[in-house]
């Protein structure tokens, strides 16, 4: 298991060393529900509600999907209309090159971060979007819940039985 997590924002450039200790065990267990819908669900566009891990955040809901040791999950807020806030990406292996360089193509937002230029891995980043402002109590706690995710995602892939593969 890695050290640490590189945690990147894309619009602010913020970046900083992520602890597997800022994460208990039971949050990375209320994950799980999460995880298994991401890593399952061959459609990136069907949602589970936060709340369904056990995260008191109502009114919104998760998307996404699972590559070997990489990770892409959308937050929505839930609608009517129903409002992209944020895709959050966590490499393990390799550099993640390739997803970097995706969500940078996905953002709305400026960024300050170069597509080209990923973290040494793991890193997880997260790209927001316009929807964040119309939600902004999304912004008090996304950046925890990028970091949990990434952290229960590593759990996963260290506990499985997958061979580390470049996203």
């Amino acid at each position: 298991m890695s050290n640490t997590i590189t945690a990147v924002t894309l619009t602010s450039g913020h970046t900083r060393e992520s602890a597997p200790a800022e994460v208990p065990e039971h949050v990375i267990n209320a994950m799980a529900p999460l995880l298994n819908h991401l890593a399952d669900s061959g459609d990136s566009a069907r949602t589970i509600p936060l709340s369904a891990a056990g995260v008191s955040l109502p009114g919104y809901s998760l998307a996404g999907r699972a590559d070997g040791t990489c990770l892409t999950a959308t937050v929505w807020a839930d609608g009517p209309p129903s409002l992209c806030v944020c895709t959050i990406a966590v490499a393990l292996s390799g550099d993640g090159a390739d997803l970097w360089r995706d969500l940078h193509q996905r953002v709305e937002l400026p960024v300050v971060t170069d597509p080209g230029r990923p973290p040494a891995g793991p890193w997880v980043a997260a790209a927001l979007y316009a929807g964040c402002f119309q939600h902004p109590d999304c912004l008090e706690w996304l950046g925890d819940f990028e970091r949990c995710l990434a952290w229960a995602w590593q759990r996963r892939i260290a506990r499985s039985v997958l061979a580390p593969e470049e996203c």
